[in-house]
């Protein structure tokens, strides 16, 4: 691999606020504790280390989490080990469970995740870093994870269940992984790749799935998988969960944040609610909300109702049925791990940039955040077709349209902005001489300039029709190799499956992965490979 970088700013793929963000702007510095680079590691350590975090339970709960895993391997146990230990710390990523990884960008942020415990170490070798990657088991948006996209056709996992998708049950999913292999086709690595999702969707449920998968990706690097839907883990947060739920602090500290944003000129990333909480049980998970006149808390959509009385003993005897939204979730897991950073992406970043004094009320270290690298995978053939168009991959980064005119401008020897002054300069001599002579000639030489500024823009329009009948193949060129880039006008990373290049290179794409990523190195990567 060949990595080359682009300064995320020269992308025009990112907000205001992200951009600020990674170039530690002043207007955002209110936003958060510390810097996104390394330096500031040993002062979120020495934070972090007044927490009073219950590591033995912690290393019991996630043990107990891979009982299902029959070969579980001896990194990931002595990671789960370290944990105990004062002188240990997560660095974490989180996501939803998509389906056989779902989109590039699930890979990267995990290979990142173990990048970065890799250069902590070498900075900081008293320490322990441990890779961390949180399920999102409890998020119930099927839609956004039932699908991947190979060689833009859609795979597509139809269910009617509900709820919480980790306990979906995988059973039907297997038949999809047939029609992966057809499209894959014979490639060195197609069969690896085939059985290890069929040995991974064999498991009863999502989430034993999805931890099967990751752990045979990733395991090697000791990355620990944690499901924070655990009874274990949530009753450490009810405390919290409890103040949400009567005084609504999230709300109120949220908005104010909120507001601020907004005096920058920022946009706020996700919406806070008075209450912060699904309730969860057996295909149920829909928002919680009280009910001011009733004085009584309702779930959404269903018949259930608590009063005060009632909902707090709910809470205190099944904290698992109790699932923290998109505002709690950051705060759950910084309360139950010993995390020094998060690693997210651009909508991730802005979103925990709205919970720094909701941290601080809770008595929660506020982590560093650090942006994920996004990745561009360029082929040799995509490379060797962008040099003979004689074209950067920063062209690439840009409308379309845009693309094909700065090509043809290069052949276009008809510059019009030129022809326009110098055309204007012989009228202005021109009306220095007639304005003497008769006045009234003057509007007469105006309506001549405007008659012939138009047919200069007809012979300019002309000759760019010329050009690009002339150079049809070419533009076509630049159109497919747009499209391979952005396919679907996306951002390859957000459409394509890392099967397509499992399939080619074997584990060797992932270990790859891991050796170039650079948290650190805020700007945007491209990647070629071969």
């Amino acid at each position: 691999m060949k990595v080359d970088n682009i300064y995320f700013s020269n992308t025009n793929l990112f907000s205001a606020l992200v951009i600020d963000f990674i170039e530690n702007k002043e207007n955002t510095k209110s936003f958060y504790n510390y810097n996104n680079t390394s330096f500031d590691i040993e002062l979120c350590i020495e934070h972090k280390k007044n927490e009073n975090i219950d590591r033995e339970l912690l290393a019991s709960a996630i043990q107990h989490q891979y009982q299902h895993i029959s070969d579980k391997v001896v990194l990931v146990d002595e990671n789960i080990e370290l944990l105990k230990l004062d002188n240990s710390f997560c660095i974490v990523t989180a996501h939803q469970l998509n389906v056989f990884t779902g989109p590039l960008y699930y890979i990267y942020k995990i290979a990142q995740t173990i990048a970065t415990c890799h250069q902590l170490k070498q900075q900081y070798s008293n320490y322990n870093f441990i890779p961390i990657y949180w399920m999102g088991s409890e998020d119930h948006d099927f839609a956004e994870i039932n699908h991947i996209n190979l060689f833009n056709k859609k795979i597509e996992w139809n269910d009617a269940q509900s709820g919480a998708t980790g306990i979906f049950s995988t059973e039907n999913i297997l038949l999809l992984i047939d029609e992966i292999k057809n499209i894959l086709g014979e490639q060195t690595y197609t069969s690896e790749i085939i059985q290890l999702f069929k040995d991974a969707y064999a498991q009863e449920n999502l989430t034993k799935a999805t931890r099967f998968l990751v752990n045979k990706l990733f395991g090697n690097y000791g990355l620990v998988v944690v499901d924070g839907n655990d009874s274990v883990f949530k009753k450490q947060f009810s405390n919290i969960m409890l103040d949400d739920l009567k005084n609504h602090n999230a709300f109120r500290l949220v908005e104010q944040t909120n507001k601020a944003l907004t005096e920058h000129n920022y946009k706020s990333q996700a919406t806070v609610r008075e209450i912060n909480l699904f309730y969860l049980k057996d295909n149920l998970r829909e928002r919680i909300v009280f009910d001011a006149d009733k004085n009584t808390y309702q779930v959404l959509n269903t018949t259930i109702t608590f009063t005060e009385e009632q909902i707090q003993t709910e809470l205190n005897t099944h904290p698992e049925r109790f699932s923290p939204n998109v505002i709690l979730r950051p705060l759950f897991q910084q309360k139950i791990l010993p995390s020094i950073a998060y690693i997210g992406g651009a909508g991730e970043i802005a979103y925990w940039l709205q919970l720094k004094t909701t941290f601080e009320f809770y008595k929660i270290n506020f982590p560093i955040l650090l942006l994920r690298n996004s990745a561009l995978l360029l082929t040799e053939n995509i490379n060797k077709r962008i040099e003979k168009l004689n074209l950067n991959i920063i062209d690439f980064f840009a409308d379309v349209d845009v693309i094909k005119r700065k090509y043809i401008d290069g052949f276009n020897q008809f510059d019009i902005a030129e022809e326009k002054e110098n055309m204007l300069a012989q009228f202005k001599s021109i009306q220095s001489k007639i304005d003497g002579i008769d006045s009234s000639l003057v509007g007469f030489l105006g309506a001549e300039q405007n008659k012939l500024e138009k047919s200069l823009e007809t012979i300019e329009a002309k000759v760019l029709k010329s050009l690009k009948q002339k150079n049809e193949n070419s533009l076509n060129q630049i159109e497919k190799v747009y499209q391979q880039i952005f396919p679907n006008q996306n951002l390859q990373e957000r459409e394509e499956n890392f099967s397509v290049y499992y399939a080619k290179y074997g584990q060797s794409f992932i270990d790859n992965l891991i050796k170039n990523f650079d948290v650190f190195n805020q700007q945007f990567l491209i990647i070629s490979l071969d």
